[in-house]
């Protein structure tokens, strides 16, 4: 999606995900506005094994204040905003 429809969702209060495949592991990355801020997790685990939390090898939670934290973390993790879906 759109750098410009992902903040908009993002800011209506709608979740923007981005599914993975990179070095042999499987990962989601989350965002979505929560009590005025900005959540974003991130999951990577060995391929079918996203229902075993024991099995991740990344299980990340982060608040941001403002959008442009987001996406400044996004970027700067090598992940592009628009590869994100609803």
């Amino acid at each position: 999606m759109k750098k410009e429809t992902f903040v908009q969702r993002v800011s209506s209060g709608k979740v923007n995900n981005l599914a993975y495949f990179s070095n042999g592991k499987e990962g989601l990355i989350s965002v979505w506005m929560h009590e005025g801020t900005y959540v974003l997790t991130w999951e990577e685990c060995p391929p079918g094994e996203q229902y075993d939390e024991a099995t991740y090898t990344r299980d990340e939670r982060h608040v941001f204040a403002g959008i442009p934290e987001v996406l400044d973390f996004i970027s700067s993790n090598g992940f592009d905003v628009e590869l994100f879906t609803y």
